[in-house]
């Protein structure tokens, strides 16, 4: 799509500067957005903006000044279908990252992304506005919750070991005897308690993964009072959204395009951020506290690139 030459000069949104470098990674993200969803609505299938992008939307009526990735939601069910059946829409070269598939250190989601690799190509440029990194497009689960306060109680511990699991085997520190032993015990305790098997071995990530994902899809069809992102959900309990809140949507201005958001956005705002989400708090709506640039830089160099 066709951005105006001013859109990528330098500029100050409230006290933060934003980059050239910064607005070509953003016009990319919208390019990867528009693909990613027109495959989901090839399908007839529902998404809607989450945490940083459905606020950005709201206050900014585009990205957060310091935030620099998409995120977007899609029902249980319509996630499922459209995890298993994305290729076929996708542009190619898009890479798609599932954990539940492949391992992916330090991604517990659904990623969408609009190459596998750094890339010059002149094309590849030309459409992604002269940034030749990897885009990604964040898409979460949003999960049915039992009615049962215990019972998603439940749930929310399993998930918290599983991920606890993962950590362990992901920590970037020396491994001890006491880790090991810790997540010796926690295996077993899943294995007892979802009935499956999870040996030790270069699969397990991915068995994790799944475990996680069967779980957090437990009352999947159920017509249960609230909804959820378990992948908050789990250390946040209160995170709890209104069924339907994530269907019921509508067009927003998002920089130079329309993302969908929930109707009661307030709502959903207030749960995932407090009553003050319109006022800025510098990083609030996104984890990542360095520039698109620096992040991508450290990633390269942590693989071995040398940009």
């Amino acid at each position: 799509m066709d951005f105006p030459y001013e859109y990528f000069q330098a500029e100050l949104r409230g006290d933060t500067l934003v980059s050239e470098t910064m607005k070509k990674a953003w016009a990319a993200s919208i390019e990867t957005l528009l693909e990613v969803t027109s495959a989901i609505e090839k399908k007839h299938l529902h998404w809607c903006a989450l945490y940083g992008t459905l606020l950005g939307a709201v206050r900014h009526k585009g990205f957060i000044p310091w935030d620099d990735d998409i995120d977007i939601g899609m029902p249980r069910a319509d996630y499922d279908i459209f995890r298993k059946s994305c290729f076929e829409d996708l542009p190619e070269g898009y890479n798609v990252l599932d954990p539940c598939e492949e391992d992916t250190p330090g991604l517990d989601i659904l990623r969408i992304c609009n190459t596998a690799d750094l890339c010059g190509d002149d094309e590849f440029l030309r459409k992604y506005h002269g940034c030749p990194f990897i885009i990604g497009i964040d898409i979460y689960p949003i999960d049915n919750v039992s009615d049962d306060s215990e019972m998603d109680a439940g749930i929310c511990d399993a998930l918290n070991l599983i991920a606890r699991v993962i950590t362990i085997d992901e920590s970037t520190e020396e491994i001890t005897e006491d880790d090991l032993k810790e997540k010796r015990e926690i295996l077993a305790i899943l294995e007892q308690n979802c009935h499956c098997s999870l040996p030790d071995d270069e699969n397990l990530r991915i068995n994790l993964m799944k475990q996680y994902d069967r779980l957090s899809a437990a009352f999947k069809g159920k017509k249960t009072k609230q909804v959820t992102v378990y992948r908050n959900h789990r250390f946040l309990p209160n995170q709890l959204f209104p069924r339907g809140i994530f269907t019921n949507c509508m067009d927003m201005e998002f920089e130079n395009i329309t993302v969908k958001v929930p109707r009661d956005y307030d709502t959903a705002l207030k749960f995932m951020y407090g009553d003050g989400y319109m006022t800025p708090v510098k990083w609030q709506g996104t984890v990542h506290k360095y520039g698109f640039e620096d992040q991508q830089r450290f990633v390269y160099e942590t693989l071995g690139y040398i940009l």
